[in-house]
């Protein structure tokens, strides 16, 4: 081969290199900004996902609000506790029964086992006593306060003169604001 072909194979083959480098290197560049569109799309879809869940949750918040203060009502709060007693007293003598508190303690929050706290209990007993009608009367009230609760103990006796004695435990739910 003559010299003029060998420079030109070089120049050739020097021009090829160059062009296969520069051809691979952007190709390189190519290929890593396609990763970081992908990593941001990516990026961008899970934030699209946490708005729409936050603006789901804000609605459901919003649109829920007077459910969650009626359900409130439902439970008694700890500070309002010796106006829940005077009205139970109340409400005895306006039904005719003879009413006296045995019991009235609080039994506080417990953390069970996966961390999850119950509820503070407002524990309340009653004994009264009346014709059968009034202490069924009273129980009734009691079923029907608007309050979260269970009953712990009922019973009934009669005496002699016709008189009923009955007594009430139950736990309220407590609620703190």
């Amino acid at each position: 081969m003559s010299k003029k072909s060998n420079t030109f194979l070089l120049v050739a083959f020097s021009c090829f290199l160059i062009t296969a480098t520069v051809f691979l290197y952007t190709l390189y560049g190519i290929n890593k900004q396609g990763i970081r569109l992908t990593e941001s799309k990516k990026m961008i879809g899970e934030q699209a996902a946490k708005e729409a869940s936050f603006n789901k949750v804000e609605s459901l918040l919003a649109s829920t609000k007077d459910d969650r203060e009626q359900i409130k009502k439902l439970f008694i709060k700890e500070k309002d506790t010796i106006t829940f007693i005077s009205e139970i007293e109340k409400n005895a003598k306006t039904i005719g029964v003879t009413l006296a508190t045995n019991e009235l303690s609080i039994i506080p929050s417990v953390v069970d086992g996966n961390g999850i706290a119950g509820p503070a209990l407002l524990v309340v007993g009653f004994d009264f006593s009346g014709s059968q009608t009034e202490t069924e009367q009273f129980v009734r009230l009691l079923e029907n306060i608007p309050y979260h609760k269970k009953f712990t103990q009922l019973s009934f006796a009669k005496s002699d003169a016709n008189v009923w004695k009955a007594s009430v435990k139950m736990q309220l739910t407590l609620r703190y604001d």
